[in-house]
């Protein structure tokens, strides 16, 4: 029976060589199309299931999850109108740059990919934010067809099982992912550069990384971080087909060169990467956005990724006890893994791209080892049952169990906090009734910078104070900053004492009185809008009767002040802020 199993079914062969593993021959290529699709529809209908969460797959739903998500669909609604923005009027005191008003549109190219969506969505529903979730629903689907590919020219035994696997990456990964932000389709262009580069694509490599650097302003770094790491690893293991990492390399910096150069946003660019990512990313002096802190519990970050981390760690042991060195690509996806790691570990919204590294660096470390036990457990086995299960059987029990997963309490918990945390009928009737009691381009004070997007998706007509990013007013004008986070919170009238770096390089200590007047004199305001987590402000406001008017939902604080929003018209003139 020995003899039988191993003429009749030969065993996996181990890839022998860099070459073997990763610089496939064209006759190594999927014969089917079929498979890509069924991953794509995958990736789709998982997408959407998150979307759906409890209401039905085929009942609409409201909203979008996370904060600037409206701002992206906003922006793709207005792109095919307002073309190529260089000011942002809707935004009074955010400073994109050190001197001057010009805006710089990071995310434009993500904006132009959404359109389509954005107004198909408009045609057939009247509202646009179904067309953000399609579009992300789409680009996931994406994800999965080029991990499925970089294991297809990997070889990788069980290929099946790895996507099986790939549910069971830590639950903030899909909960960013829902987002209607750049995070999806860069982790596509972050894949295809992998796959372009292991297939020895440079010339297409390079195309990609320009390609990149106008999808998403980020690409400027990940681009080359990625292509460096990989040549890093190529100059380390030097591959025996003669590639030459320095080919590579010039061709890729060439492709990264004149996707700045062509970018419409380029004047701009390094000031506001610095602020971006340095400002608001890793060296915050303000309170920023939560994305931006790292995980305080360290515990419970390992636990929420013990899953990925606990195969990962595997594949790294069974290689080093049973594997050979490793080759450029798998050292590659080594320290991509690392680097990712790190970043995760430093700012948290790196956990969007953090675990696809980690499970393709533990399938490509994993895969000589799988193929060596496989075949001596298949040439073991003593019966064309066993050397069926020895093949098919681990994938088909870890997708059984994947199917047992996605109707667990884990992804019960990702399809809750993928909803919209927002009243949106509530927001929409008070712009609705802010636009009809206010004039074109009047500003609006409100009771926090995140809330912009939310009222610039339904409310365009008026203007506002900040929004997107503390940084943005806190760079430029912290004595404006900190009215602002006073007044919002209530505390005035306040005396504080501001820190501010003169021009020798010497702090300079400035007193700032902070007022409720300061809505009308600093920043502009002609109307203020608070929520139900700001009644100590909307307080103030109702008591200053010669200063603020209450308007909306009704005239009498006391019987709307359990309202989920108030509008309030500030009386007096309004001098021109500084």
């Amino acid at each position: 029976m020995d003899r039988e199993v191993s003429t009749n079914q030969p065993p996996l062969t181990a890839p022998s060589s860099v070459d073997d593993t990763h610089a496939p021959s064209p006759s190594s290529r999927p014969r089917s199309r079929l498979g890509p699709l069924i991953v794509f529809v995958g990736g789709v209908v998982l997408m959407h299931s998150i979307y759906a969460g409890d209401s039905g797959w085929l009942k609409p739903i409201a909203g979008v999850p996370g904060n600037d998500s409206f701002y992206h669909i906003k922006m793709a609604s207005l792109m095919p109108q307002v073309g190529l923005l260089h000011e942002f009027p809707w935004l009074r005191f955010c400073y994109f740059t050190d001197q001057g008003q010009a805006f710089i549109s990071h995310h434009y190219g993500f904006h132009a990919l959404l359109v389509p969506f954005v107004k198909l969505s408009q045609w057939l529903t009247g509202d646009e934010l179904p067309g953000g979730r399609w579009a992300i629903c789409t680009f996931f689907g994406l994800v999965l067809v080029f991990l499925d590919r970089l294991l297809v020219i990997a070889r990788t035994p069980w290929r099946w099982l790895w996507l099986a696997l790939f549910v069971l990456l830590p639950f903030q990964f899909f909960t960013r992912h829902a987002f209607i932000r750049a995070i999806t389709p860069s982790l596509v262009l972050m894949l295809l550069i992998l796959l372009l580069m292991f297939r020895r694509r440079y010339v297409w490599t390079a195309f990609a990384v320009a390609v990149y650097v106008h999808l998403y302003m980020g690409g400027v770094i990940f681009g080359p971080l990625i292509v460096g790491l990989y040549v890093v690893a190529m100059l380390i293991v030097p591959p025996k087909d003669g590639r030459n990492p320095w080919r590579l390399a010039v061709w890729v910096v060439a492709g990264w060169t004149i996707g700045i150069a062509t970018h419409p946003y380029r004047d701009g660019m390094w000031e506001f990467l610095r602020l971006q990512v340095f400002g608001t990313g890793l060296s915050p002096d303000i309170a920023v956005g939560k994305e931006w802190k790292p995980y305080n519990d360290l515990w419970w970050f390992a636990q929420m990724s013990g899953i990925m981390l606990g195969v990962w760690a595997t594949a790294v042991l069974a290689r080093l006890r049973l594997g050979k060195p490793a080759n450029a690509e798998e050292l590659a996806l080594f320290l991509i893994n690392f680097a990712f790691l790190v970043l995760t570990l430093k700012s948290r919204r790196f956990i969007e791209y953090w675990p696809m590294f980690c499970m393709l660096s533990a399938a490509y470390l994993a895969a000589p080892v799988i193929v060596n036990l496989t075949e001596i457990f298949q040439r073991r086995a003593k019966s064309r049952a066993i050397y069926w299960f020895a093949k098919w059987g681990p994938s088909a029990a870890v997708i059984g169990v994947i199917v047992i997963m996605v109707f667990s309490p884990v992804w019960q918990e990702i399809r809750k906090t993928s909803q919209c945390e927002y009243d949106l009928p509530a927001i929409r009737a008070a712009m609705d009734y802010l636009q009809e009691q206010s004039q074109p381009g009047e500003v609006v004070f409100t009771d926090d910078w995140d809330i912009f997007p939310v009222y610039f998706f339904y409310n365009s007509h008026n203007h506002y104070v900040v929004g997107l990013d503390p940084k943005f007013t806190h760079a430029r004008r912290p004595d404006l900053w900190e009215r602002y986070v006073k007044i919002t919170r209530g505390q005035i009238p306040s005396d504080v004492t501001l820190d501010i770096p003169g021009n020798d390089a010497k702090v300079v200590r400035q007193p700032l009185h902070v007022s409720l007047e300061d809505i009308r004199e600093h920043f502009g305001a002609n109307y203020v809008v608070t929520d139900r987590d700001h009644k100590p402000l909307a307080k103030k406001l109702a008591e200053a009767k010669d200063f603020t008017e209450l308007i909306y939902p009704s005239t009498s604080y006391a019987k709307s002040r359990d309202a989920p929003y108030l509008i309030f018209r500030v009386r007096g003139e309004r001098s021109t802020p500084p």
